[in-house]
């Protein structure tokens, strides 16, 4: 099965590149802290894992580096998502809210299952969105969306197993709280490595080059 594949080599890049993931999850957390800067600690730790996917060495000028060249985009493409989750939510709790909805119950039976597939489908894409981010030669944000859209909706069913393994290891993070200094580093690796798997088995399978499917593998620090 291509999840399990994608979640294998994950394991192993992971392993290799370890500590550094475990430094970079506590500057995350850190920034977790006072918020804003939380996007420009991200999108460091998604080029590292885009780094160590393609077997390429990883350092903190590598790390400071993104922060400074992808952080605005990416600050850019975190309120968007954030956005997005936020019309998610206030949708959940108006159809769920009879006191507030005026819908009839009969059309809410088809309204909430609806509301429910495009939340997956917005996950899905939020799962994806980073690593295009550092994967595309050019990171525009209707590109970044488009292409991590696409790929939700090409590949559902690794989409979707990909995003229980996430929620799982989230879960076992909060238990043991010492993994969520880990988990940044490991969802960042897995993203980045399914957009790669994935980008390549589209491309194989509909004879796409690098251009029409949307990722390549140019993208540099400048």
């Amino acid at each position: 099965m291509q999840a399990i594949r994608i979640i294998i080599n994950t394991a192993k890049t992971y392993y290799e590149e370890m500590l550094f993931f475990f430094a970079t999850g506590g500057i995350l957390f850190i920034t977790g802290l006072l918020i804003v800067p939380i996007p420009f600690a991200l999108v460091g730790v998604w080029i590292i894992a885009h780094r160590a996917v393609r077997g390429l060495g990883v350092s903190w000028k590598l790390y400071w580096d993104a922060v400074k060249q992808y952080g605005l985009r990416s600050l850019q493409l975190t309120l968007v998502l954030a956005f997005g989750y936020g019309l998610l939510a206030a949708n959940v709790w108006f159809y769920n809210t009879p006191d507030v909805s005026p819908i009839p119950d009969n059309v809410l039976a088809w309204t909430r299952p609806i509301v429910l597939i495009i939340g997956v489908v917005w996950i899905g894409l939020s799962f994806y969105a980073h690593a295009f981010l550092v994967e595309l030669e050019e990171p525009g944000l209707l590109a970044i969306l488009r292409s991590s859209l696409s790929l939700a909706l090409i590949k559902p069913l690794t989409t979707l197993v990909l995003l229980i393994v996430t929620l799982l290891l989230t879960a076992l993070s909060i238990a043991v709280p010492i993994l969520l200094l880990a988990l940044p580093g490991f969802i960042a690796t897995l993203s980045i490595t399914a957009v790669r798997t994935l980008i390549t088995a589209v491309r194989e399978k509909y004879g796409l080059t690098e251009e029409e499917s949307g990722a390549t593998d140019s993208t540099e620090l400048q």
